[in-house]
C-alpha cells in the first residue's frame, strides 16, 4: 500500500461515532500520515494514529477493530438499557443527581426537555417537596373552616392535604398541557380542579350553596398555586446551588473522564476507557504504559520528520488561546498539579509522566528554570513541569482537546507570568543564587489555566497540515445538519446528497446554506440571536475556509439529524449505526474519487493538484508583485547585517531578496497576473502565528 493522506475531523461529542468506520473504510487503501481533530475529531484521531501505529508494528487486524466500535459503543450494558456510549460519562458522585436531571432533557424538544426537568427537580428533592405542601395545607385550614366551622382538627388536616394534593396534582397537569402550547387545556384543568375542590367542599360541608363552595374552592386553588411557586423556587435554588458548588469544585464539569469506586470494571469512565483502548488499537497491553507521542513519530526529536503525526488542538480559556498539541517550539513552559491531574487521568498515565520526568527533568526543555527552582501552584503545592513533547501519553491531548464545557471537567495546567514584578524578582533572585537549596528559598507562583474543548477555538481545523504544493490529499470530514433540499434516506443507498455530499467538480461546495432566524417571538429571537453570535465567534475561522478553492474540495459533509450527535448521550442504537453508516458512505465517496483505485481513477487528486498549483501561482505572484515598491526603495536589503544571521546565512539571505526582488517584477513589468486564472475566492499572503 503506496498510498497516503492526511485527515482531519471536526468536533462535537457524541457525533465521533461518524468516524470509526470512515478510518476503517480509508485505511483499506490508504496509510496514514497526518491525523489531526479537535473534541470528539480528536479522539478519532487519536484512536486512527494508534491504528496506524499497531498496523505497522504487527496488530494487522487494529482497523478492523476500530471499525467495531460504533457496534460496541450502542450496545445496551445496564439495566436500564442504556448503551455503552452512555455509561463512558460518568458524572462525578456530588453531581450525580444533577447529571440524572440534565439528562431526561435529552433526545428531547424544548418543551418535553422543560417538563422532563420539573418532574425530575420534583423527584430529586421530593421529601423538601412532600415537606412543602404538607406545610402548605395548613394555609388552607383557614378556609375550610369558613365553609365547615365546626371541623376537628383532624379532619381538617386530613381535609387541607386532599384538597393540597388535588391542587398539585392539577397544577401538573396544567403546567404540562402549557409546556405543549394547550393553552386551553391548561384552562379546562384548572377549572376542573376548582370543580372538584368545590364538590369537596360541599361534602365537607353539605348545608354549603353551590355559589359559595365555588367560590372558596376557587379561593382554594389560588393559595395552593400562591404557595406552589415559591416552593418550585426553592427547589430550583437548591438545585442551582448544588450544581454551581459541585462544577467549581470538579473542574466546572459534571464528569471528570474519571469512574470512581461504585464503577463497574466492564464499564470504564471516557478518560480510563480511552487509555486502554488506544493501547490495544497499538497492539499493546491495554493496562500498560499508554502509548506516547514518541512511539507515534518512531523517535524522540520532535524536531525531525515524524512517521504518524498525531495533533489536536485544545483552548485555553483562561489565556484566550488555542494551542496545538503537541505544543509549538517557543511555546511558554506549563506545570501541572499531580494532585489535581490523578482526578483526572488514570493511575497508568499518572507513573508514565513520573517516569518520563525521572529520565528527563527539563522536561519540555522551553524556558529552562535552575537546578533547584521551585514553582508553586495558588494552593501552594509544588507544580511539576509537563515531560517532553515525545513522552506526553497521546490520551493526554486528546482529553485536553475534549473537555467539553460543563459536561466534562476543564483540565487545569500552570505557568508563569513573568510580567509579574514579584515572578521577575525571584528569578533575579535565583539567578543571583550559588545553590540548588539557596534557588529553592525564592519559589516563582505560577496562574493556573483552564484548558477546554478545543472546539470552542477551532472546530474544525482546516489549517493542519495544509501545504502549498501537497503531495497527497488532507482529507477533511465536516459534520452539519441536514440541507432541506436533500433530506436524509437512510435507506437509499448512495444517498450522498442527504447524508454524504463531497463536489464532484470545481463549482461544488462553493455555496453555503444557513438557516434564516426564527425571529417571530421577542425572547425565542433574542436568544437565537445570542446564541449565533457564540457560533460566530467559535465558528467564523472554520466557516471562511469551507467555499475555498483548495479546500471545498476535499472536505466531506456529513448531514446529521437533530437527534443524531451532539448532546445525545443515550443515542439508541439505530442512530448510532446510522451515523457510523454514514462514515463508512463518506469514506468510500472520497475513496472513489481520489484513489487511483477508485471509480474515478484518481480523477479527484489530478484535479486538486490542478486547483492547488493555480491558487498558488494565483496568490504568490500577485503577492510577490505588491512588494515591488518597497524593495525597489532600497531600504530593507541594508537591514541584511542586523539581522542574527552568520556570514553563510546572510549570504544566502541576500540571495533570496535578489531573486525576490526579480519574482516582484515580473508581474507589473509585463502587465499579466496570474490571480485572473484562478479559481475563486483568492486567499492572500500575510504573516501569521503557527496555531
Amino acid at each position: 500500500m503506496d498510498e497516503h493522506c492526511d485527515l482531519v475531523m471536526k468536533g462535537g461529542i457524541t457525533s465521533g461515532v461518524v468516524y470509526p468506520r470512515l478510518v476503517a473504510e480509508l485505511a483499506t487503501r490508504y496509510r496514514f500520515k497526518n491525523i489531526g481533530g479537535t473534541s470528539a475529531g480528536a479522539i478519532a484521531a487519536g484512536a486512527c494514529a494508534a491504528a496506524e501505529y499497531g498496523r505497522r508494528h504487527g496488530h494487522d487486524q487494529a482497523f478492523e477493530q476500530l471499525g467495531e466500535l460504533p457496534q460496541q459503543l450502542g450496545e445496551p450494558i445496564t439495566p436500564e438499557g442504556r448503551t455503552r456510549l452512555f455509561s463512558l460519562f460518568r458524572p462525578t458522585p456530588a453531581l450525580r443527581r444533577h447529571f440524572a436531571v440534565m439528562v431526561g432533557a435529552l433526545n428531547a424538544g424544548p418543551r418535553d426537555a422543560a417538563r422532563a426537568v420539573l418532574w425530575s427537580l420534583v423527584k430529586m428533592q421530593a421529601g423538601l417537596v412532600l415537606l412543602a405542601l404538607a406545610l402548605g395545607s395548613v394555609l388552607l385550614w383557614p378556609l375550610l373552616q369558613a365553609v365547615a366551622p365546626a371541623l376537628p382538627t383532624a379532619a381538617m388536616a386530613t381535609g387541607g392535604a386532599t384538597a393540597m394534593a388535588v391542587c398539585a396534582l392539577a397544577a401538573a397537569l396544567a403546567s404540562r398541557a402549557l409546556l405543549h402550547g394547550h393553552a386551553l387545556r391548561a384552562a379546562g384543568v384548572a377549572t376542573l380542579a376548582v370543580g372538584a375542590l368545590a364538590v369537596f367542599l360541599r361534602l365537607l360541608a353539605p348545608d354549603t350553596g353551590w355559589p359559595a363552595a365555588l367560590g372558596h374552592g376557587l379561593a382554594v386553588w389560588l393559595v395552593a398555586l400562591l404557595w406552589m411557586l415559591p416552593v418550585l423556587g426553592v427547589v430550583g435554588w437548591r438545585f442551582g446551588r448544588g450544581l454551581l458548588a459541585g462544577l467549581h469544585a470538579n473542574g466546572y464539569g459534571l464528569c471528570s473522564g474519571q469512574g470512581d469506586e461504585r464503577t463497574p470494571t466492564d464499564q470504564p469512565a471516557l478518560t480510563d476507557w480511552l487509555t486502554g483502548y488506544f493501547n490495544t488499537l497499538a497492539g499493546k497491553a491495554p493496562d500498560g504504559p499508554p502509548l506516547r507521542f514518541g512511539e507515534l513519530w518512531g523517535h524522540d526529536d520532535p524536531e525531525q520528520p515524524r512517521e504518524i503525526n498525531l495533533e489536536v488542538m485544545t483552548s485555553a480559556v483562561s489565556q484566550q488561546m488555542v494551542y496545538g498539541i503537541p505544543l509549538r517550539p517557543g511555546t511558554p513552559r506549563f506545570f501541572y498539579d499531580p494532585v489535581e491531574w490523578a482526578r483526572l487521568f488514570p493511575p497508568a498515565v499518572m507513573q508514565a509522566l513520573d517516569e518520563a520526568l525521572r529520565a528527563h527533568p527539563e522536561g519540555d526543555g522551553s524556558e529552562p528554570l535552575r537546578e533547584g527552582s521551585r514553582v508553586l501552584g495558588p494552593e501552594g503545592r509544588p507544580l511539576r513541569p509537563l515531560p517532553r513533547r515525545a513522552d506526553w501519553p497521546v490520551v493526554v491531548a486528546v482529553r485536553m482537546s475534549l473537555s467539553f464545557p460543563v459536561l466534562l471537567s476543564a483540565v487545569p495546567l500552570y505557568a508563569i507570568d513573568w510580567s509579574l514584578k514579584s515572578n521577575a524578582q525571584c528569578r533575579q533572585a535565583i539567578d543571583a543564587a550559588a545553590t540548588p537549596d539557596e534557588r529553592a528559598a525564592h519559589p516563582l507562583q505560577a496562574k493556573r489555566i483552564w484548558f477546554s474543548d478545543g472546539g470552542i477555538g477551532s472546530n474544525m481545523p482546516l489549517h493542519l497540515f495544509d501545504a502549498l504544493l501537497p503531495g497527497h490529499p488532507t482529507f477533511a470530514v465536516n459534520l452539519k445538519t441536514a440541507h432541506p433540499d436533500y433530506p436524509i434516506h437512510d435507506q437509499v443507498p448512495g444517498n450522498e446528497g442527504g447524508r454524504v455530499y463531497l463536489p464532484v467538480d470545481n463549482r461544488g461546495g462553493s455555496q453555503r446554506f444557513w438557516n434564516a432566524p426564527n425571529d417571530a417571538a421577542p425572547l425565542g429571537g433574542l436568544v437565537g440571536f445570542l446564541a449565533s453570535i457564540v457560533d460566530t465567534m467559535q465558528n467564523w475561522r472554520d466557516e471562511i475556509q469551507f467555499p475555498y478553492p483548495g479546500f471545498r474540495d476535499r472536505i466531506v459533509q456529513i448531514s446529521q439529524r437533530p437527534d443524531e450527535g451532539g448532546l445525545n448521550l443515550d443515542m439508541p442504537p439505530k442512530n448510532i449505526e446510522a451515523l457510523s453508516g454514514a462514515g463508512a458512505m463518506a469514506a468510500a465517496r472520497l475513496i472513489d474519487r481520489f484513489h487511483p483505485a477508485g471509480a474515478e481513477g484518481g480523477e479527484g487528486w489530478r484535479n486538486h493538484e490542478q486547483v492547488r498549483l493555480g491558487t498558488f501561482l494565483g496568490t504568490v505572484q500577485p503577492g510577490s508583485a505588491s512588494l515591488a515598491p518597497s524593495l525597489a526603495s532600497g531600504e530593507w536589503t541594508p537591514l541584511l547585517k542586523n539581522l542574527r544571521y552568520d556570514a553563510p546565512q546572510r549570504a544566502l539571505a541576500g540571495e533570496f531578496m535578489d531573486v525576490l526582488n526579480q519574482l516582484a517584477q515580473l508581474g507589473p513589468d509585463s502587465g499579466l497576473s496570474l490571480e485572473s486564472g484562478a479559481l475563486k475566492p483568492l486567499a492572500q499572503i500575510r504573516i501569521t502565528p503557527r496555531i
